[in-house]
């Protein structure tokens, strides 16, 4: 097992709370992690920009005991 650190931004956070730690089987990946969140707030999936250790992740990224995953909503400027 591992624990990945999850911060939450904005809207999120305001459902999610600020912070949350996931302990996730030793090959779970960005996408599992993503499935999990989605349980509690559905828009992660549709509106959702995820960052593993500050970086956009690799299709398929194997999340590593300690990262540190950043969830934020898309945002639509003009």
């Amino acid at each position: 097992m591992k624990r990945v650190k999850v911060k939450f931004i904005s809207v999120f956070a305001e459902k999610m709370g600020k912070e949350r730690t996931y302990e996730l089987s030793d090959e779970a990946t960005v996408e599992d992690l993503v499935d999990i969140i989605s349980r509690e707030l559905e828009e992660v999936k549709t509106r959702g920009v995820v960052y593993v250790n500050y970086r956009f992740p690799q299709e398929k990224q194997v999340l590593r005991d300690g990262d540190e995953v950043l969830v934020m909503p898309l945002y639509a400027g003009g």
